[in-house]
C-alpha cells in the first residue's frame, strides 16, 4: 500500500468527494483516527468482488459448526515443528 494513501480521518474531511472519486478497483485509502487504522475508503464493486472472494475460500475451508469445539489455532511453536519435519 502507497503511504500517500493513508490519510488521518481529519484531513479527508475536506478531501471526501475527491478520495471518492480516486477510490478506484484496488485503489484505496485507509483513513487513522488518533495515528491508528479506522476505516478503509474503497470501491464498492471492489470491496463485493473480495467479499465474494471471501465466501469462495470459506466454502472451501468450512467447518461444521457442531465440530468447532473440536477445533483450535496452532501455536508458531508447533507449526514450525512441523516444518522442520517436512523438509527434505
Amino acid at each position: 500500500m502507497n503511504s500517500l494513501n493513508i490519510i488521518p480521518i481529519t484531513k479527508a474531511r475536506s478531501r471526501l468527494g475527491d478520495l471518492a472519486d480516486m477510490a478506484i478497483a484496488n485503489n484505496y485509502f485507509v483513513l487513522t483516527k488518533g495515528g491508528e487504522p479506522s476505516v478503509a475508503l474503497v470501491d464498492f464493486n471492489y470491496l463485493k468482488k473480495m467479499e465474494d472472494f471471501v465466501k469462495l475460500v470459506y466454502q472451501k475451508t468450512y467447518i461444521d459448526p457442531k465440530l468447532e469445539k473440536y477445533t483450535r489455532e496452532f501455536t508458531t511453536q508447533e507449526i514450525e515443528e512441523w516444518q522442520k519435519e517436512d523438509q527434505p
